[in-house]
């Protein structure tokens, strides 16, 4: 009767571990099917925790929210309301125009949109295309007002005030603050079909006028139309080098020497003559490398330029990840950025060399990039090569123990002229004892 028992409560408790189980292998699938796949369109990402903590505040906005990231933060709503009179604006200037038309277009786009971003947007339809609306025609009629100045009411909040301007041209470019490319082509399209005045432009040619003044390659307004996903992808592509002159090294990944120890061996700096940052090319001796304004937000640009790639998949070259390496290498310290400055290829708004170098090494830390496919490896490896020859050692070597400061130069011509006064004076002894044997 004993074992009769037992056998039953085994039974029984296999039974309640077989439900427990099912019930649990339930949730399991339950939670699974809820999962959705990162859509191949995803290109708005979170920055990552590992380079927000190098550097929070040059990813997040000052002053406007764009997209649903950061929309609805406090200390952002003050840009809410010139963003309705912007709107107003834009409608005003559009006799007949229908706000309904708008909505139709950005509700037909709601959900490619929400796909373009990494994170599930918990806003419903209503809210997200609002914000669709409201947001792409602020930027489309922020860069007409900028083109043209005609545009501008007297009293505008934005144009009249220099440090506003200032703020919006860093938050748009931040990786958290963009709305896809094409919202804002669908929404100047529908705007510039009702407009009847002046010449046809593209949001394109807008974007360029607005971001002039970072020394971009106009040739792709013209010569192309790239795969643009968002205001910051379009940065990128007129930061990176034309297809024809894009780096297809195989060299093996080499470390590069300062910019002083460099210029000891005999290197030469020039300044380069294009726009692009990759342009960096070494030639008989001579590193040419495209000048680069230093002011408050480069840090900011850049940041967020490499956080972009850094999120991208594999087969996105890291181009911009890559300059930031490489110029972190160059310059070790503040006389590597007043060397730099010297030649014109640096031109430093902050006023600090020192300020230079920390904000490359800041912008390098945390940062993983691919050595086998590092876009300047042939550079390095010309320079390197260059630098290792016998006579650029010893003349590094001269310059660093010998010629570093102008009393030691000035004991080196000293000891010089010593050797050949006392040369001379041992020649016109041994002529004169010889003259004198003659005798």
């Amino acid at each position: 009767m004993e074992d009769e028992n037992i056998a039953s409560e085994q039974s029984e408790r296999r039974e309640a571990n077989g439900n427990a189980d099912s019930l649990l292998a339930a949730s399991i699938n339950e939670k699974l099917s809820s999962l959705t796949s990162l859509p191949s369109q995803c290109c708005i990402y979170r920055v990552p925790d590992t380079l927000r903590r190098v550097n929070e505040e040059a990813f997040v906005p000052r002053i406007l929210s764009i997209g649903p990231v950061h929309h609805g933060k406090k200390r952002l709503r003050d840009m809410e309301g010139h963003k309705w009179q912007y709107l107003k604006a834009l409608l005003q200037r559009k006799p007949g125009t229908m706000v309904e038309r708008y909505v139709k277009a950005m509700r037909e786009l709601e959900a490619r949109t929400r796909g373009c971003y990494a994170e599930i947007i918990k806003f419903d339809s209503d809210e997200f295309v609002t914000m669709m609306l409201l947001d792409g025609c602020f930027i489309i009629e922020l860069f007409l007002k900028n083109k043209n100045k005609q545009l501008r009411d007297e009293d505008d909040p934005i144009f009249n005030r220099t440090m506003v301007l200032t703020d919006l041209h860093r938050d748009l470019i931040l990786l958290e603050n963009q709305l896809p490319f094409f919202v804002l082509e669908t929404l100047f399209n529908l705007i510039e079909n009702t407009d009847q005045e002046g010449p046809s432009t593209s949001v394109l040619e807008l974007t360029y006028v607005f971001f002039k003044f970072l020394g971009l390659q106009e040739v792709l307004i013209r010569d192309s139309q790239p795969d643009v996903k968002h205001l910051l992808d379009l940065l990128r592509l007129w930061f990176v080098p034309p297809s024809s002159t894009k780096s297809t090294s195989k060299s093996k990944f080499e470390l590069i020497r300062s910019v002083t120890e460099l210029h000891e061996a005999g290197v030469k700096f020039r300044m380069g003559t294009v726009s692009c940052l990759m342009e960096i090319k070494f030639i008989n001796g001579v590193l040419e490398i495209p000048p680069l304004t230093i002011e408050d937000t480069t840090d900011s640009l850049l940041g967020n330029l490499i956080a972009f790639e850094q999120c991208c998949n594999r087969f996105t070259p890291h181009y911009i990840t890559d300059y930031v390496i490489l110029m972190e290498y160059l310059i070790n310290s503040p006389k590597d950025v007043a060397l730099l400055s010297r030649y014109g290829i640096i031109n430093n708004l902050l006023g600090d060399n020192e300020g230079v170098s920390h904000l490359f090494k800041k912008l390098g830390k945390e940062v993983v990039f691919n050595s086998d496919k590092f876009q300047f490896s042939n550079l390095c490896r010309d320079v390197n090569k260059y630098h290792k020859t016998r006579w650029h050692i010893w003349r590094a070597t001269l310059r660093r123990d010998y010629f570093n400061n102008p009393w030691a130069i000035i004991s080196f011509i000293g000891a010089v002229l010593l050797l050949f006064f006392t040369l001379i004076q041992t020649v016109c002894s041994l002529l004169s004892l010889k003259k004198g044997n003659n005798k």
